[in-house]
């Protein structure tokens, strides 16, 4: 008997072919960059926008106009505008109570892009302290403008 003396496995070699992708990939992209840097890009055309048909115009009658305006100085604080003029906070409470009693009251608060959320937030409290005043529901609309 002989031992450790059997048959030897030779190894197979494996003889398929790799085939390395890589150059590929690497012409892939810079053909990808090669057209991207190349090519012109072409703008949106102009297009005439019909006017709204439906909506409420935001100047319509019954809007008490609140405009608030960015602070001239840094730190500072924004203007309010109450149709135009100017006011504190306790003359726009008053003037809006003085409104409600009138009649229905709705509120169209216009802002500067630079107004900080606080300030608005001031103004929406002293319509809110209007509302639970006079036990009525004043409705607020609000809009971004530009300084002119």
């Amino acid at each position: 008997m002989q031992s450790g003396g059997g048959l030897v496995k030779k190894k197979k070699k494996n003889n398929e072919a790799e085939l390395d992708i890589t150059p590929m990939i690497d012409v892939t992209f810079l053909l990808l960059i090669f057209f991207m840097v190349t090519s012109t890009m072409q703008g949106t055309p102009d297009r005439d926008i019909p006017p709204a048909s439906s909506g409420m115009n935001t100047n319509a009658g019954g809007f008490a106009e609140i405009t608030i305006s960015a602070p001239s100085s840094p730190g500072g604080d924004g203007e309010i505008l109450l149709d135009g003029n100017p006011v504190s906070l306790d003359q726009l409470k008053a003037d809006l109570i003085q409104r409600t009693a009138a009649g229905e009251l709705k509120v169209m608060i216009y802002a500067e892009r630079d107004v900080k959320s606080g300030f608005i937030g001031e103004v929406e409290q002293v319509i809110g302290e209007v509302a639970g005043d006079t036990e009525t529901e004043i409705p607020m609309s609000y809009a971004v403008r530009d300084r002119r």
